[in-house]
């Protein structure tokens, strides 16, 4: 599939609604291709490397994202242009690095826009970005980090609704690591309806319910349950966590721009490579896990 059209067609959009993205991705696979997985891959490929964010509070839109040069976690020396782009751009791009000294690499991997990236000193990567008028964001990674909102303050602020009437419940057990029928004190849980789309809440005591998203309600139960997720290793510098609990998507960007790569999925967890432990102690002590050098008992990571 040419996911390079694709992103041409939504820069020149700027913005649409996912029915629209969906269609425009059935148009250009293959006749013979999984289009729901498709979809949902490219929707999560184009949101974790900082071309476009989906679902809009709350809303069933997309939007592409300005470009930038950003440079990675762990390579000063490397940035990736990330965001809205054309053909154009691209070339101004590699033209730009030539007459600067840089070096211009690209990167296909399947099922993604291709990877671009500069290699080059600051100054002259400074130059690089001024020539084609596209900001650049030394360790973009941390910068993103920060931006990602804390699960405590998510929680805080989410807003308290009555239970949905004759809707399906389930909540998340985090002792199978499955949902299950019912509600569960201090738990995600999950209400359906007959038609239509499902809402997200933690279940607090006395029947409280706080709306919020479908990761965010996960990462607030495992915080007010003092349960570990997220995994980091400061020797690989690989990040990575359940595939039952994906890290909200602010998150699952910043992870991913540390190496410019998407996540893999290795010995049944995802996993984000050459995240600095620095951008990882930020992700963790966000999501309300602990500190990536705290010593966490046995019985309470997962």
């Amino acid at each position: 599939m040419n996911c390079d059209m694709l992103l041409s067609w939504m820069t020149h959009l700027g913005e649409g609604t996912w029915i629209s993205f969906r269609k425009a991705v059935e148009e250009i696979a293959d006749r013979d291709c999984d289009l729901p997985a498709l979809t949902r891959t490219l929707r999560i490929r184009l949101s974790d490397l900082g071309f476009a964010d989906f679902f809009i509070e709350d809303t069933q839109r997309w939007r592409v994202l300005p470009p930038i040069l950003g440079g990675l976690a762990t390579k000063e020396s490397i940035v990736a242009l990330y965001g809205s782009r054309t053909p154009m751009l691209a070339e101004k791009l590699r033209s730009a690095a030539e007459m600067h000294g840089c070096r211009f690499e690209t990167e296909e991997l399947q099922d993604c826009p291709t990877l671009i990236r500069v290699v080059g000193g600051s100054e002259e990567i400074q130059a690089v970005a001024s020539q084609i008028n596209v900001p650049y964001r030394p360790n973009n990674p941390r910068r993103v980090a920060e931006e990602a909102p804390p699960i405590p303050h998510m929680l805080e602020t989410a807003s308290e609704e009555p239970a949905p009437l004759n809707w399906q419940i389930r909540a998340f057990d985090f002792k199978t690591n499955a949902w299950v029928d019912g509600l569960l004190p201090n738990a995600a849980c999950e209400f359906t309806p007959t038609y239509g789309h499902s809402r997200y809440y933690v279940h607090k005591r006395h029947g409280r319910l706080l709306r919020i998203s479908k990761r965010g309600s996960l990462y607030a139960a495992a915080m007010l349950k003092g349960v570990q997720v997220i995994e980091y290793s400061s020797d690989t510098m690989n990040l990575s966590t359940p595939l039952f609990a994906p890290i909200p998507e602010l998150y699952s960007r910043a992870a991913c721009l540390c190496s410019c790569r998407p996540a893999e999925i290795l010995n049944g967890r995802i996993t984000y490579g050459d995240v600095s432990p620095e951008v990882a102690a930020l992700l963790m002590v966000a999501a309300g896990q602990p500190h990536p050098g705290a010593t966490v008992p046995p019985d309470e990571a997962r």
